[in-house]
């Protein structure tokens, strides 16, 4: 069965930063219907490069980069954050059209959304040529970032906040947006592709707008990668992500990378290696792990993003992220890598399920659903006076109480937690977990 995961979160809380300069006290950012259209500007150039000829030529045509722009039609706000998205298609193929519906939902959720043309086309996949496709795949949308930066600062188009700008993108796209917000030194280039690498222009690349910032905010990923984690160091910008943990094309792990079915034999450093990296240098992070041997299975599911109750919830997931940085309350809160809890099964579009548990004690809690008050945690029998960790998580994946305890009955109070849909977890020394839904009202 296909599930949908994401990390748990608990322990130390370190504040990310940000100067929340909006009202966000309403829907704004995560509602998908918060402004009812949207405006579209389709095919505006902004820049250029030599483009993928097979077999490889030393003067290879210009390929003019283009891009759609959303944005929320009514907005009266000065500015706004930006996301700027690349297409999926292992570098051979796709289309910036492919993301339109996520481009509308960001748009409408208040959001100025782009979808941007990158350099595709066919080659013979191997080390080298691999890497090069993830360089081309950054240089163009570092040209992107620096167009919306130099509009900010000369003519005001489309009133870009540029304090807020974050690069995404689905599988391949979604490697080149996290090699743009990380491979931004020069001694990360891999040594056999060095020179190579400088003729195409370096870290920053040569498809336009020179002179102007590429500055990101943070990376929302949808099924990447990274060529090695070391490239992330500390005070590097946060990611969300959504990956799905048996992905055969994009792993999920750290493992050999395939290109349209074609071994590279280039090692690189999935999702699940991104995040306890990040969690190792205290970086925020948030990840949706999918419990499937598929690819983006939540996005290909069925039916359209609107239909798609998998696809909503890693959308959910990602703006909730955003608005969390956008309003200055995102944290570092460390997660458990090797544990999860379900929140939407991909297999059927039913509503959210709950993990199988792996505990090795019975469990009872009562009352449930939780009045005003407290509730107990009783696990008969011995527990060897074995240490267990208690936590509720709220249903964006936030940890909102935790203690530990030896006891084989506790008494957990409510305290002034909103009434809705809450997760009970109980791990045990070993890892094993126990999880149970809980309604408070």
């Amino acid at each position: 069965m296909k599930k949908l995961y994401f990390l748990l979160l608990a322990g130390l809380v370190i504040s990310f930063t940000a100067q929340a300069q909006y009202d966000c006290g309403d829907g704004r950012f995560t509602d998908w219907n918060y402004f009812s259209a949207y405006d579209s500007e389709l095919g505006v150039t902004f820049g250029s490069g030599p483009q993928v000829v097979f077999p490889p030529s030393p003067n290879p045509p210009t390929q003019t980069l283009k891009m759609d722009i959303y944005q929320p039609q009514g907005d009266t706000l000065s500015k706004r954050p930006l996301i700027i998205m690349e297409f999926g298609g292992s570098f051979v193929a796709g289309q910036r059209e492919d993301l339109t519906q996520l481009c509308e939902v960001y748009s409408k959720m208040g959001y100025v959304a782009a979808t941007i043309d990158y350099r595709v086309g066919f080659f013979v996949p191997d080390e080298v040529t691999s890497t090069q496709a993830v360089v081309r795949a950054m240089h163009d949308m570092k040209a992107a970032i620096r167009y919306f930066y130099k509009d900010a600062q000369t003519s005001n188009t489309y009133k870009i906040d540029t304090n807020f700008i974050f690069v995404s993108g689905v599988s391949a796209g979604a490697i080149g947006a996290i090699h743009t917000a990380y491979l931004n030194d020069t001694s990360e280039i891999p040594a056999y592709l060095y020179g190579d690498t400088a003729g195409m222009g370096g870290i920053e690349g040569l498809s336009g707008n020179p002179g102007y910032s590429t500055k990101v905010t943070a990376v929302v990923n949808y099924s990447g990668l990274i060529g090695d984690t070391a490239w992330i160091e500390a005070g590097d910008v946060p990611i969300v992500s959504i990956h799905d943990i048996g992905d055969g094309v994009v792993p999920y792990h750290s493992d050999m990378v395939d290109l349209g079915g074609f071994p590279t034999g280039l090692e690189a450093d999935g999702t699940g290696s991104i995040h306890r990296h990040m969690n190792e240098l205290q970086i925020p992070n948030r990840l949706i792990t999918v419990d499937d041997d598929g690819h983006v299975s939540y996005f290909t599911s069925g039916g359209s993003l609107s239909q798609n109750q998998a696809a909503q919830t890693a959308i959910n997931f990602s703006t909730s992220f955003m608005k969390d940085l956008i309003c200055g309350n995102l944290t570092f809160e460390p997660s458990h890598p090797d544990s999860a809890i379900v929140i939407a099964d991909t297999s059927n579009n039913q509503n959210p399920g709950f993990a199988e548990n792996d505990f090795n004690y019975e469990v009872k809690v009562y009352p449930n659903p939780v009045n005003d008050g407290s509730f107990t945690i009783a696990i008969p029998g011995n527990i060897n006076s074995e240490v267990l960790t208690f936590e509720i998580i709220d249903v964006t994946g936030r940890m909102v109480s935790s203690q530990t305890s030896t006891s084989t009955k506790l008494f957990i109070d409510r305290n002034s937690l909103p009434a809705g849909l809450y997760n009970l977890v109980i791990r045990d020394e070993k890892g094993s977990f126990y999880i149970e839904k809980l309604i408070f009202k």
